[in-house]
């Protein structure tokens, strides 16, 4: 596939020596816009062949012809991606002049927002190798968020260049971009912000072993904690200098400014550790370690974690193919058994559950002896003594 974006490449190439080639009957005049337009093409097939040397080169010679025909935001886009086949070859210098160019042509053309875009991102890919290449790239971004009166976006930019100069012990360069973000800060009256500005400003001046620089700019608004690590800097107070490292007003500072106050001497910052970037690490856990260190039953469970962790469709059909024949011995192993007549269990009777048993009360019985008993109480029963109208009284009335 690669070779196949090369062979383009090449045949965009040619097309753009032949655009610029002039001849009696044919072209008077050598075509720029048509050879910057297929150098530009020819840039991008070599890009993705990788083939970053001729991509770099294809790509200068299109900004090249675009700049003569006055095309600035094509040419920067040119130089913009030259830098970008610059890095790839580890050559950062020629990357960082080719993102300075990208960004002229693009303020030329009237469009900053995209020179921003092309400063911040070049600066970050050259923060670990050029830092303070990648600091200048920042401020020229935060000075044209500036010029375009975007405070809040010229601040952070203002900090990218901060955060860099002191990661890198640059404590100079790093108090004029401190000073240009507290001048933004008064203008949108954010003073709260000032007061961290003005503690970053006593720290990083500490830093440099000038305590007269540090005392004068208390002058502003800043914290009782300023006066009190000055003073403890003087005296070469170690205990009051790591009690004050831990203080909130010095904590929630950004932390490369924060832990320069641990290393405070009277001569300045010593010993302070740079702070790079951890690389990520590579070593990542697999599917099937999750599952053998969730598992503990083996078994079904140990042939899941094996079949999560085949990728391969082919190995996975192998794993299903060797776990099946044990299904099937299981099945016929349970089929293959005699079957076993065992007596079926009959519930047993009880005469004293049987409601209508001998020994039982029924109920319809009970029923009918009350009747009869009910019966000899009757006042004109035949046979009751009780009867007030009786035969004997009745013959004695006579």
């Amino acid at each position: 596939m690669e070779q196949k974006h090369v062979s383009e490449g090449l045949k965009e190439k040619k097309l753009a020596e032949g655009a610029l080639k002039t001849s009696f009957f044919g072209n008077w005049k050598p075509d720029n816009d048509s050879a910057a337009h297929h150098y530009e093409k020819a840039g991008q097939f070599f890009k993705l062949g990788k083939s970053y040397e001729e991509s770099r080169s294809c790509y200068i010679e299109a900004a090249k012809y675009y700049n003569a025909a006055r095309v600035l935001f094509s040419a920067g886009k040119c130089h913009e991606a030259a830098g970008v086949c610059s890095k790839e070859l580890g050559r950062f210098e020629e990357a960082h002049n080719h993102i300075e160019r990208a960004g002229d042509y693009y303020t030329q053309n009237g469009t900053a927002s995209t020179a921003i875009t092309c400063y911040s991102k070049g600066a970050e890919g050259l923060a670990l190798k050029l830092p303070e290449k990648a600091a200048e790239l920042y401020l020229r971004a935060g000075d044209l968020e500036r010029d375009n009166d975007h405070a809040r976006e010229a601040i952070k930019c203002f900090q990218g260049a901060k955060k860099i100069f002191a990661r890198n012990k640059m404590y100079k360069e790093c108090i004029n971009a401190v000073q240009l973000s507290r001048e933004l800060y008064e203008q949108m009256e954010q003073y709260e912000h000032i007061k961290k500005c003005n503690m970053c400003l006593v720290i990083l001046h500490l830093a440099r072993g000038d305590s007269v620089a540090a005392k004068q700019s208390i002058s502003g608004d800043v914290s009782l904690v300023a006066d009190q690590l000055i003073d403890a800097v003087e005296n070469g107070d170690d205990e009051t200098i790591r009690k004050l490292s831990s203080h909130g007003d010095i904590v929630y500072l950004d932390t490369e400014i924060a832990k320069i106050v641990k290393f405070l001497t009277q001569d300045g910052a010593a010993n302070v550790p740079s702070s790079q970037r951890s690389k990520p690490s590579t070593t990542s856990s697999t599917t099937s370690d999750i599952f053998k260190s969730s598992s503990k039953k083996p078994g079904l469970n140990s042939q899941k974690n094996e079949l999560f962790a085949r990728p391969n469709k082919q190995n996975r059909d192998e794993l299903f193919a060797r776990s099946k024949p044990a299904g099937d011995s299981n099945r016929q192993e349970l089929f293959s058994r005699p079957a076993v007549s065992q007596p079926v269990p009959h519930p047993s009777v009880s005469s004293d559950s049987n409601p209508f048993g001998e020994e039982t009360s029924n109920p319809i019985e009970d029923s009918s002896v009350a009747a009869d008993e009910n019966s000899n109480s009757n006042p004109f029963a035949e046979e009751g003594n009780d009867n007030p109208f009786g035969e004997d009284d009745l013959e004695d009335l006579c």
